[in-house]
């Protein structure tokens, strides 16, 4: 069968959805996204085919063995909507190219600043596979052949948006101030973001516990220098699977499938917090006197978890924590990630970045910082067989700019080598196992008797031995030795020896991530994460 196929994409959804310092316009960005696949897309189509209303959509997606053009005779059926795009088909190509013009008009007015990509052309469904790939090389040509015009241009008689950069034309009435349509449609949109995360995951939440919309409520201490982590996870070969898929009803079932796994994922980590608040509470400092209990206006008094989530679509979330929990949350996700099951039968895996930050940092800085750590998880992923999940993580004490492969080149490089030791595979590694992380970190502070623990000035002194020559880190080790103390072994390495060898030290990371991973939740769940 000859039809019209539509493929529609986002460019540049990151740079989207964090285009702003606040969590509120990214949250409502985030959203905006999601719904211009869905509010959106059926209202464009609701518009071209009356009376085509939501049932005839829930059956679409209930049925996705079902090709409704053939059997039901529909002017147009969705294929399939996940990983940021969708594909549609249209019996003719008229109604292909006026559905373009109704969806991308409808979010000029309701999404402004979001930029698209479309590719359209003949589609023979018995030939799947080959020209779904055709289809996105002609999306792909599309995005640097045509880049829209999606907001009012700025003009010299009109006022500078304080976020976007764009002209002011929208009053934020929560705010009492002037913003661009582009900040406005975020913002409310944000209220909605929160509310319907907030009704995905009642189950866990029940009416104890709810989400904050404010980066400073994410569990930090109040007058004292405070961390986040913004955590960016993404599945590992995914857009191959989907490439490589045989048919429609293989894409739909797998985009399905990675979709639930992402949420349970999540819903791993909500659990967790919600079994062991008080432990966690703890953990991040807090006593019976100064444990945060911030009201929401119109939802009564409830304990704010102290997560976040912004983009949670397909294979591909983003979140923010309080920065005490960030490698141990990702370690939660990417866990329970491993364990769900896919529609094609293949294995799931993912990699993390995590930049721990100060709350006060531009957020867009530690989001980009967050995709370039993933990013470096999975080039070492790649080099250590494409196999399991890897993390990396930074701790961002000062201003350094630039990406992270530059600034851990131009500050992290010691006289020895390179201070960084990872990225990390989740659970056991030779070399780079985090359990072996986690495990060293436990025997430098907690599991040796009093007298034979590292204190906070021994901890400091070796950070900062670690950098210097040669000479310096021998007389240090000689010095641990003759006060019985000892640095963790490794397995055929003599890293307890000299430190470094082969210009590498695991030692470095251990003291980074000493206070941002919390031992003691892990030791209240036997080890594992619940």
């Amino acid at each position: 069968m000859i039809v019209h196929a539509v493929l529609i994409d986002t460019v540049s959804i990151q740079r989207y959805v964090f285009g702003s310092n606040k969590l509120k316009e990214n949250l409502g960005g985030s959203h905006l996204i999601q719904e211009m696949y869905r509010t959106h897309l059926r209202d464009a189509i609701k518009e071209m085919f009356s009376p085509c209303n939501d049932t005839d959509f829930d059956a679409w997606e209930a049925q996705p063995e079902t090709c409704f053009m053939k059997t039901h005779n529909a002017p147009f059926e969705i294929g399939y909507i996940g990983g940021g795009n969708a594909l549609l088909f249209f019996k003719g190509k008229d109604h292909a190219i006026a559905f373009i013009k109704e969806w991308t008009k409808s979010l000029l007015a309701h999404a402004p600043g979001v930029v698209t990509a479309v590719a359209c052309d003949t589609f023979n469904l018995g030939d799947f596979q080959a020209q779904n790939k055709q289809l996105f090389k002609k999306l792909q040509a599309n995005k640097y052949q045509f880049i829209p015009q999606t907001i009012i241009p700025r003009h010299g008689i009109t006022a500078e948006c304080p976020h976007t950069g764009y002209s002011m034309e929208k009053e934020d009435t929560e705010e009492q101030e002037y913003v661009s349509s582009v900040a406005h449609a975020k913002i409310c949109a944000s209220k909605e973001a929160t509310n319907k995360l907030e009704r995905e995951f009642a189950d866990v939440l029940k009416d104890t516990y709810c989400f904050t919309d404010q980066l400073d409520k994410l569990g930090q201490l109040k007058g004292e220098d405070s961390h986040v982590a913004t955590v960016h996870i993404d599945g590992n070969g995914m857009g191959e699977r989907f490439r490589n898929a045989e048919s429609l009803k293989a894409i739909r079932d797998l985009s399905k499938s990675v979709q639930i796994a992402t949420v349970e994922s999540f819903r791993a980590i909500l659990t967790t917090i919600t079994t062991q608040f008080p432990q966690i509470q703890e953990a991040l400092g807090f006593d019976n006197e100064k444990r945060p209990f911030y009201p929401r206006d119109g939802k009564g008094n409830k304990l704010v978890v102290p997560i976040r989530s912004i983009i949670m679509g397909g294979d591909d979330i983003t979140f923010v924590c309080d920065g005490k929990l960030g490698v141990y949350f990702a370690k939660i996700f990417l866990e329970a990630f491993e364990k769900q099951k896919a529609s094609d039968k293949q294995p799931l895996s993912a990699c993390a970045g995590i930049a721990i930050t100060k709350t006060k940092y531009p957020f867009y800085r530690g989001c980009r910082l967050a995709e370039q750590l993933c990013k470096s998880a999975k080039t070492r992923r790649k080099k250590e067989g494409n196999e399991g999940s890897w993390l990396d993580f930074h701790v961002a004490y000062g201003g350094f700019s630039g990406a992270i492969g530059e600034i851990r080149a131009s500050h992290y490089t010691a006289a020895q080598g390179m201070l960084p030791f990872g990225p990390y595979r989740i659970g056991d590694h030779d070399e780079h196992g985090l359990n072996t992380l986690i495990e060293n970190i436990r025997a430098l502070t907690v599991t040796p008797p009093p007298e034979k623990q590292f204190s906070r000035s021994r901890l400091k002194e070796l950070r900062q031995v670690i950098t210097l020559e040669k000479d310096a880190t021998s007389r240090f080790v000689q010095e641990l030795e003759a006060r019985g103390l000892q640095l963790p072994k490794r397995n055929g390495r003599s890293y307890q020896k000299t430190l470094w060898e082969e210009k590498k030290t695991p030692y470095f990371d251990m003291v980074e991530l000493m206070e941002f991973y919390p031992l003691k939740l892990e030791e209240t769940q036997g080890g594992q994460a619940t």
